[in-house]
């Protein structure tokens, strides 16, 4: 949710996406008024919910997803002033769904945390990496994706919680593009 207060006017904006449905619903205070208006969605992400997301500036960013059977490793960019969007041609190293994506102002990184990796496996992952890396205009050819640690859960058997590295991070095509 955004907020603006444009000389003592207090405004707030909400920007929903669900499968193939973008929704801004924008709330007027002072006069309690709520204005509705229906936002694109882009062919690839419309039949996909359950993925991180992040908001910097006018840019939503949206990492992995699932429909049904399919789950994602894509990344998207949604502009909220241009009305566009963007799928990267670089991916997350694995599928993801149902993370979270939390952007951190002091360094700049965003914050892939948690979530399933498929229908019965739970991850603990931590993937960091740099805005610039999805902002264009200030991509320099540099990357920086950590995967921390990564925990499965089969939740068929909660007693075979394992913890264990990607050893074979290098041969992944997302990382070859930019080393």
């Amino acid at each position: 949710m955004m907020k603006t207060n444009q000389k003592n006017k207090q405004n707030y904006q909400m920007l929903l996406f669900k499968f193939n449905t973008g929704l801004s619903i924008e709330y007027d205070e002072d006069n309690n008024i709520f204005q509705f208006h229906q936002l694109s969605v882009c062919e690839s992400i419309a039949p996909f919910n359950g993925y991180a997301y992040v908001c910097i500036n006018d840019i939503i960013l949206f990492f992995g997803g699932y429909s049904r059977n399919d789950f994602s490793k894509s990344v998207h960019e949604y502009s909220i002033r241009e009305n566009k969007w963007m799928t990267f041609e670089n991916t997350l190293p694995s599928p993801l769904r149902n993370c979270v994506a939390i952007f951190s102002e002091e360094d700049n990184d965003i914050h892939i945390i948690g979530g399933r990796a498929n229908k019965t496996t739970t991850v603990s992952t931590h993937m960091k990496t740099k805005v610039r890396v999805w902002d264009l205009s200030q991509l320099d050819g540099s990357m920086i994706l950590i995967t921390l640690f990564l925990n499965t859960v089969d939740e068929r058997n909660f007693e075979g919680l394992e913890l264990f590295q990607i050893n074979e991070i290098t041969n992944n095509k997302f990382f070859n593009s930019f080393f």
